[in-house]
């Protein structure tokens, strides 16, 4: 019986089958969109749990270490009376309380973005896209997924590139300093003023900031590309080695 294909696998052959004709190329960048839509709001929904379950962690240790605590210095001290009982239970109340509050997950500052450490960079700048989501138009909501999901496979490949690498230097200038002005250039025009066009019969300021974002994007599928040419090399010289070496039907040559 045939196994059966993950769905998203079968919308990835679809978009490929849909941009080879100029026709059918929008459609297929809408399923790519829908994709990178869904991915992007995944991560965030992770991001969103795992910051909970860390606030969750630190609380339940809080609450375990006072009980200890008390529990020990009881057998070792002496009994505690119940004005001391009080003022403990008030204590761990106000410290859950803080602990649940704080750190407040800030997004941020685009002037750390231009420094940040490659293995850190996507990481940040994803958290402050979505910080800044809801400025942006509902028009830039594929780009800034779209982003997102190279971000993502960014990540990992970036683990092993050094700071000073040319690479890294360009990726901190775009996504530390032309995507944060970029952005922070469009809300600072007025909202009324947003969809008008700049000239007659030109783009108006939020197709021009979609355009942008698609521009940045498109850098950065040229980034993750260049950075996995070495691996797929190497992965092609292995195969080439294994072919010469043992044979096409398997037997050692």
């Amino acid at each position: 019986m045939a196994r059966a294909r993950d769905p998203e696998e079968m919308l990835a052959r679809a978009s490929d089958m849909l941009d080879r004709w100029p026709l059918t190329a929008p459609l297929a960048q809408g399923l790519r969109d829908g994709r990178a839509g869904r991915d992007a709001a995944r991560r965030r929904a992770e991001r969103k749990a795992r910051r909970a379950g860390e606030k969750a962690l630190r609380m339940a240790l809080t609450v375990v270490s006072v009980i200890v605590a008390t529990i020990v210095y009881g057998i070792a001290v002496g009994p505690i009376g119940v004005g001391a009982l009080m003022l403990i239970f008030l204590a761990t109340m106000c410290a859950l309380v803080a602990l649940g509050t704080f750190p407040r997950d800030t997004a941020p500052e685009p002037m750390n973005l231009a420094t940040a450490k490659p293995d850190v960079l996507p990481a940040q700048v994803d958290r402050w896209l979505e910080a800044k989501r809801r400025a942006l138009p509902a028009l830039a909501a594929p780009r800034v997924d779209a982003i997102s999901a190279q971000l993502a496979a960014l990540a990992p490949q970036l683990a092993a590139v050094p700071p000073g690498d040319p690479t890294a230097l360009e990726l901190n200038r775009l996504l530390g300093k032309h995507l944060p002005e970029l952005v922070d250039r469009y809300e600072k025009v007025a909202p009324a003023q947003r969809k008008v066009a700049t000239v007659l019969g030109g783009p108006t300021i939020e197709r021009q900031l979609v355009d942008g974002l698609g521009l940045i994007e498109a850098e950065l599928v040229r980034v993750n590309d260049q950075l996995g040419k070495d691996d797929r090399d190497a992965f092609a010289v292995q195969g080439k080695f294994l072919e010469n070496r043992y044979g096409r039907d398997g037997t050692l040559t």
